[in-house]
């Protein structure tokens, strides 16, 4: 009967059961009875008696020698069993590097005899109870020149799988079974060794399958990296080394984030070093080949010394590299890498395959990395427009006939530009070009300029008749001259540091550079944002490379001035660099119009002025000389129409020229929101819009801003990637000018600037009796859903006896200044029925509560608004908000009652436009008088005119266009998304402009639309009948927890009661500050909802569905008429305008009754 090999590897937990499966199942000569004479079987040793310290020795149980079991026996066997408790694998090894290297001292002197690494077979067994892993371990033999030997490991435990345990299986029956011939020696060695070789593997030839395998090893690197450290003590040189790295760069760096850095180097080092030279080579030839980089150089020297390199080559004792580094080099020697190489080089046009190396690395390496790193990628076709753009400002703006490429000095373009000045400090024989990625990552920008240098050059050179190998030669020589000596990069992250230089090594080896130069590529280990220091000797102790870096980097922040400064600065609006140095270079934003920013959100405010990519664009403004620098960078578009960053936009409209601003959108949120955005796609994979942004600092001091120039592109990610790879030159004819203006200094089109002369008409001018909503200031005591409550409430009011103080504490009024309280409560008192001012109030979108109206407990009665509305059922109120903390663009509603102040948002108070006025005055009571519309009369001859209309009747209104006409008009236009995406900057700051339209068809279309959004706002649409939620649950359900998924509105925590067939994009609908399907549900958390309750509610998902609807319409029938701004620009004849049935949907014919 077979063995089970699975089911038995998985049993064995102790030494006395492996040593029955080698005895059984491999053939080991041990016999049956050797476990009752274990002295027979094994010599004994001690912690001690090896030289293994007091810390780890304390973790040993105990170590045995096998005893020989053949005279000719090259194997020294050795079992080692550690305290019951699972003990790190690095542990392990130095425990077992400290036996390996001591001699048994023993009296037994046959037994005294020393074994070659290779030689040398570790059985150990570790870990706790059920979890007990039994591991083979194997060090192999050193290659020619090589001096990391590779400890291999073959081992098992209750976690493998079944199919890993078949694995082990076969390899110990296969390759540690006792050989057949115990006197050749030659293949017992052979055969043993094998077991310990790296699995089977094809050679590596791709890029992809590098990536998948050297993530493997550089995990295990990290694990026992934070092994290691573990274990240390503070003296421990893993522990040094990294408070190294705390002191001079990165002060909160943890284990983890070192044990990553330290990985990621290995790997990524390694990588460069055997690229720029694919050849299989030593571990001293892969230092020596990291020429674009002296301190990654020195930085590997030090991690392959603390990995477990050994001092000097062919020095004594063996060293079993516990960290892992060696199996890097192994699989980078064994690796095809001309074949890799080339794999790198077959490039897609729209990508970069080494950032699609690095990401594919780390998804092996760390999915949760992969997420965070991905502000590393910037696409190549953003990458090239930039750097492309920044080269035709470099030939435009500064008579650069090469660009980029150009080596003119500071001398000569003094002369040439005799405004232009050297700086202190700069010799007139440096290059004046000067290039600087503040947040280089991976080197991209940089890489993306070699690219584009080399081809300005071969072209040139190609036109001056030179061949190929001049060509070379010519190229060879200016690389260190002026190539190298121009371009810098900053990153304070280690692996795409080590990124950069390996993907600019890349690009230089494929212009066929020969690196027969040590100048270095001018990439920093450095945090951008802090000031040039003085580090000189202060790392010597820990690791050279560190000081070397730094006084390196301190001489290009302290000396170089830059004059190109390009990249994709990080977004990040809760930014960690918040001290002093990094927060200096926002303060200039912090003042706008002579004045620092006073915002109504203060926090917001600071939070939008420490978003990580002002602070690089601030960083970026200060680094030019007067009248020398051109700015190209992508960064989170907030700031071209953000109230709070004003000051940012004042400084590039008065210290720039040849603004040229690129929004290209993106933003996950407006692609929601705004119909003519929904296929809108961000070109990299964040959900904050991004905008491209080109300017040339002045030459002289700042002054009056310069026009601005800008343009968007609104598409798929395909489709702006292939705009950005052959179209938006800045000279061409598609940018469109604005004149930056003192106040909110506007640099783009959706300025206000452009709003008011494109649209004379505010809604204020339209409707110019309006007033705030009403405001309580007591809620609690005059506003509820049950009427009869706030009956109660007032009655308690009115009926307390006591002083003011006592009152006003007792109800939890504020006693406001101002307010006759005293006058408040006797007129209070003399309200013969409290239930007569009692009205219904729209308090919240489709909310409707009630209301003590009266001056005697609410603050703010809002007349204008509130009287004319209570004056008759038919009037209707346009609910707007003006300038707004929230920055909302979907403020708009209608109301029949009256409205609270916060009825759109609790942030900003609405304001309330009556459609007809009523000239009496008094009792509020519901009267008959026919009320006059609340429309100015410059508006109507405008619309008129607009309409080629003739004016008729007592109030001048257009020719067969009634008041509800104009509302519904204006309410359509208000929620096309269109209009809202246009207008966005001024919908923020101001009541929205109402576009007129030429087009009688138009104007009827859209009448007709925003007449369907009324009544279904006002819950009077027949279409509410139609129910498309089907409530699931109980009678008198109580609002415990509220959630949506699956289509499905919950009102529990379990999720059994609520409303099914409520889509996503409905229970997301927002209305000014309010996701209403969310609000109206929360609002009554703790409530059981009534039957009315529920039918209100399922009205109110049919009532956004068909919101929804309707303003995708509402683009649909204006893009068919032209589209903005075309519909809305001239007149389009004068046809008719069309009766529109009195019975459609919230059509009203004439003034109300």
């Amino acid at each position: 009967m077979s063995t089970d090999h699975r089911a038995v590897l998985a049993k064995i937990k102790r030494f006395d059961q492996l040593i029955a499966y080698l005895r059984d199942e491999m053939g080991w000569p041990i016999a049956r009875d050797s476990f009752e004479e274990a002295d027979d079987l094994f010599f004994d040793f001690t912690p001690d008696e090896l030289g293994i310290d007091e810390k780890n020795s304390a973790k040993i149980q105990e170590i045995k020698r096998l005893r020989p079991l053949a005279p000719n026996q090259p194997w020294g066997i050795f079992f080692i069993k550690f305290e019951p408790k699972r003990l790190p694998v690095v542990a392990l090894r130095r425990i077992l590097s400290q036996v390996a290297q001591k001699k048994r001292a023993s009296a037994n002197k046959a037994e005294r005899r020393a074994w070659a690494a290779d030689d040398l077979l570790f059985i150990s067994n570790y870990g706790e109870g059920s979890e007990r892993r039994i591991t083979f371990a194997h060090f192999s033999k050193a290659r020619v020149g090589h001096d990391l030997p590779t400890l291999k490991v073959l081992g098992w435990d209750n976690l493998d799988t079944d199919l890993h345990l078949d694995a082990v299986a076969r390899e110990l029956c296969e390759k540690l079974a006792w050989p057949e011939n115990e006197d050749d020696v030659k293949v017992w060695r052979e055969q043993w060794s094998a077991a310990f070789t790296l699995r089977h593997r094809e050679v590596v030839a791709t890029s992809k399958e590098l990536s998948i395998r050297l993530a493997k090893l550089a995990g295990d690197i990290r694990d026992r990296i934070k092994t290691a450290l573990a274990i240390e003590t503070d003296r421990g040189s893993l522990k040094k080394l990294m408070k190294a790295f705390q002191e001079a760069l990165v002060h909160d760096l943890d284990a983890d984030g070192f044990a990553d850095m330290y990985a990621q180097t290995i790997a990524y080092g390694l990588l460069s070093a055997r690229i720029a030279d694919p050849h299989k080579k030593t571990v001293d030839d892969f230092a020596a080949h990291m020429r674009t980089n002296p301190f990654l150089r020195e930085l590997m020297e030090t991690f392959l010394k603390v990995g477990g390199r050994r001092g000097k080559a062919g020095g004594a004792g063996i060293d079993f590299d516990e960290l892992g580094v060696s199996e890097v080099v192994d699989l980078l020697d064994d690796a095809n890498m001309e074949a890799v190489v080339l794999d790198f080089g077959d490039k897609n046009p729209q990508e970069d395959p080494v950032i699609h190396f690095y990401e594919l690395f780390l998804k092996e390496y760390d999915a949760k990395k992969r997420m965070q790193r991905g502000v590393f990628y910037t696409p190549r076709p953003v990458v090239s427009y930039i750097v492309r753009s920044v080269d035709e400002l470099l030939r435009t703006e500064f008579g650069l006939a090469d660009g980029l490429a150009d080596t003119a000095t500071w001398g000569e373009m003094a002369k040439r530009h005799k405004d232009l000045k050297i700086p202190d400090g700069v010799s007139p024989d440096q290059d004046f070009i000067q290039i600087l990625d503040p947040a280089t990552g991976t080197g991209t920008f940089l890489v993306e300029a070699i690219d584009l240098i080399h081809k300005t050059l071969v072209a040139k050179w190609k036109a001056q008749g030179h061949g190929e190998k001049k060509i070379d030669a010519l190229w060879n020589e200016y690389v260190p001259k002026h190539l190298l000596t121009r371009l810098h990069g900053y990153e304070l992250l280690m692996a795409p540091y080590a990124i950069a230089h390996l993907k600019i090594g890349l690009k230089l080896y494929e212009t066929r550079y020969r690196f027969d130069s040590d100048e270095r590529a001018r990439v920093y280990l450095t945090n951008a944002l802090e000031p040039a220091d003085d580090f000189s000797g202060r790392f010597e102790f820990a690791i050279p490379a560190l000081a070397h870096e730094a006084e390196a980097v301190n001489k290009v922040k302290r000396y170089v001035r830059f004059t190109v400064v390009i990249g994709n600065p990080p977004y990040a609006q809760y930014s960690m660099n918040l001290n002093t140095a990094a927060k200096a270079h926002i303060e200039k934003f912090r003042y706008a119009n002579g004045q620092k920013i006073r915002a109504r959100n203060a926090l917001q405010l600071e939070r939008n002025l420490n978003d990580d990519y002002v602070k690089f664009l601030g960083l970026a403004t200060g680094l030019f000389p007067p009248g020398s620098g051109v700015l190209g960078m992508i960064t989170n578009r907030m700031f071209l129409d953000s109230e709070s960053l004003v000051g940012l936009r004042e400084w590039f409209a008065t210290h720039f020229r040849q603004l040229h601003l690129l929004d290209l959108w993106g933003s996950s949120e407006e692609s929601r929101r705004v119909a003519r955005l929904a296929a809108d796609e961000n070109v990299f994979d964040i959900l904050q819009g991004v905008a491209i942004s080109f300017a040339v600092a002045r030459r002289s001091k700042a002054g009056a801003a310069e026009p601005a120039f800008s343009r968007e592109v609104i598409g798929t990610r395909e489709e702006k990637y292939g705009l950005l790879s052959t179209d938006l030159a800045l000279s061409d004819s598609g940018w469109e000018e604005t004149q930056p203006k003192p106040g909110d200094w506007w640099l783009h089109r959706e300025s206000c600037d452009k709003v008011s002369t494109e649209h004379e008409f505010t809604i204020a001018d339209v409707f110019p009796r309006f007033s705030t909503l009403v405001a309580s200031n007591r809620d609690h005591l005059v506003v509820d859903l049950d009427k009869a409550v706030v009956l109660e409430n007032v009655k308690a009011v009115r009926a307390f006896r006591g002083s003011n103080e006592k009152w006003a504490e007792h109800f939890g009024i504020t006693l406001k200044t101002g307010w006759n309280v005293d006058a408040a409560r006797e007129k209070l008192a003399a309200i013969h029925d409290i239930s007569a001012h009692i009205k219904p109030i729209e308090y919240r979108c489709f909310d409707r509560r009630w209301i003590f109206y009266h001056p005697t407990l609410v603050w703010q009665m809002a007349p204008v608004s509130s009287t004319n509305v209570l004056r008759s059922r038919r009037n209707r109120v346009l609910i707007s908000l003006g300038k707004n903390r929230s920055e909302a663009t979907n403020g708009h509603w209608v109301s029949a009652t009256l409205a609270d102040k916060s009825v759109v948002s609790t942030r900003d108070n609405a304001s309330g436009f009556p459609l007809y006025l009523f000239d009496a005055e008094g009792e509020l009571a519901l009267g008959s008088r026919t009320g006059r519309p609340n429309i100015a009369l410059k508006f109507l001859r405008r619309l008129a005119d607009k309409l080629n209309l003739r004016q008729k009747g007592e109030y001048g209104l257009p020719e067969g266009v009634t008041p509800e006409d104009i509302l519904h008009y204006a309410y359509a236009v208000f929620h096309s998304p269109g209009y809202r995406h246009r207008y966005a900057a001024s919908l923020k700051t101001e009541f929205p402009r109402l576009p007129l339209t030429g087009s009688q068809e138009l104007f009827r279309a859209l009448g007709g639309l925003g007449g369907e959004l009324v009544a279904l706002h006002l819950l009077e649409s027949p279409k509410l009948d139609r129910q498309i939620a089907e409530y699931l649950g109980g009678h008198a359900p109580e609002v415990e927890k509220v959630s949506w998924s699956t289509n499905t509105v919950w009102l529990d925590r379990a999720q059994t009661t609520g409303f099914k067939g409520v889509r996503e994009e409905v229970w997301n609908f927002h209305i000014g500050g309010y996701q209403v399907c969310n609000k109206w549900l929360k609002d009554r958390k703790g409530r059981t909802l009534s039957k009315d309750d529920i039918i209100h509610y399922q009205k109110i998902i049919v009532a956004l569905s068909e919101t929804i609807r309707l303003m995708r319409e509402i683009d649909v029938v204006i893009e068919k008429h032209g589209g903005w701004p075309d519909a809305f620009a001239v007149s389009q004849g004068a046809e008719p305008l069309p009766k529109v049935a009195e019975t459609s949907p919230g059509y009203r014919k004439g003034n109300p009754r």
